[in-house]
């Protein structure tokens, strides 16, 4: 007996989308129009019609909820320019079932933002402790596993860092696009415009001078630790053989990623201009948080149990560090991500004007090299010579036999002489109508000797339609 297999159609495809929009039951369909036209731009993406305009990189372990809040503020708004902005993050964006990989290539390949979220959490897993301060930094209260994650040394025992490769990544593409004209670049399918980190400092517990709000990141950047000025094998590895495999990448381009160190990869995001979260309004009576970002209460990841800016924290106080976020922080968290929405406005347009700049000159480009090439093809291009036609051969290529023009049938009274007139010799008058029985007039007038010159009767005139019979009577 056979067995049946039904074919189930990929997550992102527009067949998934159509039979998702018409399922009989109203629980299994699209539950709102943004969930909808999420779907429908997803499958856009994949037939590479459409880009996302923000793609949000962070440590799920620590900044989750400041992730969601972002997305929740930004998502679907409209900037001053006009564009609706869609954003990537993989919470809400990946398909259940659907490879990791996938996801990420499909939203960091295809966004024109970077939108990195730096943080103690996000940092101090790459930063090592130095061997001769190590327990001096561990009892000021600085972690030995930060996140839970060993941190970096640049060594073959590092463990591979998702964050760390997607900053690899990141770095790279934005590199590949401000160097267009080497020839290792020319078959990148990255869509990075800009990168606009932002900076979030440590949410400082209750009972501290500055609770809910936030302190400053620069305090708390590398957890205490320095960045390996070497490469983590494991991360730098993966993602080469992401840039290659997947962006299109030359081994060349690839090997030169793969030897950036973790140094120079997260200070290439902090030297840029990005947004300090601490630097915000402390107003948080007119915020109020949605259903599903409450179920956010409790998570993430406050910072690290020090004392900083002059402040010293009771034991409750540490403890609460290290805990997740209350309601209150929460709030301020968001307030913070509202007050920041025209900036991020404003580096979305601009990716957006770069990229139609470099669209409109790729275009142009385009149309000269193929200008260029059809000039330089036209003269290369040797003279174009027919067959040659043998004259004397009787096959098909010889040269048919000159007809003779076609005359007016004339009547022939005798020789044409020389130097005499034509009209001498020639009657020229109406046609002659011959019997069927005959093939020329001369003969049967020869053979009977009744030869005449009477014309044929006219035909009769058509027959005329009787009014009686327009009139039906």
């Amino acid at each position: 007996a056979g067995v049946f297999k039904m074919c189930i159609p990929h997550a992102h495809s527009s067949a998934a989308r159509r039979a998702q929009a018409l399922q009989k039951r109203v629980a299994d369909r699209f539950q709102t129009v943004d969930e909808m036209h999420d779907a429908v731009y997803a499958c856009l993406i994949d037939r590479g019609e459409a880009v996302y305009s923000v793609f949000i990189s962070y440590r799920v372990a620590t900044e989750l909820p400041l992730a969601r809040l972002l997305f929740d503020c930004l998502n679907h708004t409209v900037t001053p320019g006009g564009h609706r902005v869609t954003v990537y993050l993989d919470h809400a964006r990946l398909v259940k079932g659907e490879s990791w990989e996938d996801g990420f290539a499909n939203g960091l390949l295809h966004s024109m933002c970077f939108f990195p979220l730096l943080s103690y959490g996000a940092t101090a897993p790459m930063a090592a402790l130095p061997p001769d301060q190590k327990d001096q930094l561990i009892t000021a209260g600085w972690e030995e596993r930060p996140a839970g994650r060993v941190r970096l040394e640049g060594s073959s025992r590092d463990a591979e860092d998702n964050l760390l490769k997607e900053f690899m990544i990141a770095t790279s593409l934005l590199e590949s696009r401000q160097q267009r004209d080497g020839a290792d670049n020319d078959n990148d399918e990255g869509q990075l415009e800009v990168a606009f980190p932002i900076l979030v400092g440590r949410q400082q517990p209750i009972g501290h001078p500055r609770y809910p709000g936030m302190g400053d990141f620069f305090a708390v950047q590398g957890g205490g630790g320095h960045y390996s000025t070497t490469p983590s094998p494991a991360s730098a590895d993966a993602a080469a053989n992401f840039l290659q495999r997947r962006a299109g990448f030359s081994a060349h381009a690839a090997e030169v990623a793969r030897c950036r160190s973790v140094s120079a990869t997260v200070k290439s995001l902090t030297a840029l201009q990005g947004c300090k979260l601490w630097e915000t309004p402390s107003g948080t009576t007119s915020i109020e948080l949605s259903k599903e970002q409450r179920d956010l209460i409790g998570r993430g990841y406050s910072g690290p149990p020090v004392n900083l800016e002059g402040v010293s924290l009771t034991a409750e106080q540490k403890l609460r560090c290290q805990g997740g976020l209350d309601e209150e922080q929460l709030k301020m968290l968001k307030a913070q991500v509202q007050f920041h929405v025209l900036s991020f406005h404003e580096i979305i347009d601009r990716a957006v004007l770069a990229q139609k700049d470099r669209q409109q000159q790729q275009t142009v480009e385009n149309g000269l090299g193929r200008l260029a090439r059809n000039f330089m093809s036209s003269r290369r291009r040797p003279p174009r010579q027919g067959p040659v036609r043998d004259v004397s051969s009787s096959g098909p290529l010889a040269r048919p036999e000159p007809r003779e023009p076609p005359v007016d049938r004339v009547t022939s009274s005798s020789t044409i002489v020389p130097g005499e007139a034509v009209s001498a010799h020639f009657t020229f008058g109406p046609p002659v109508f011959t019997s069927p029985d005959s093939s020329e007039p001369g003969d049967k007038e020869e053979e009977d000797g009744s030869g005449s010159d009477t014309p044929p009767p006219p035909p009769p005139p058509p027959r005329r339609r009787s009014s009686c019979a327009v009139q039906g009577s």
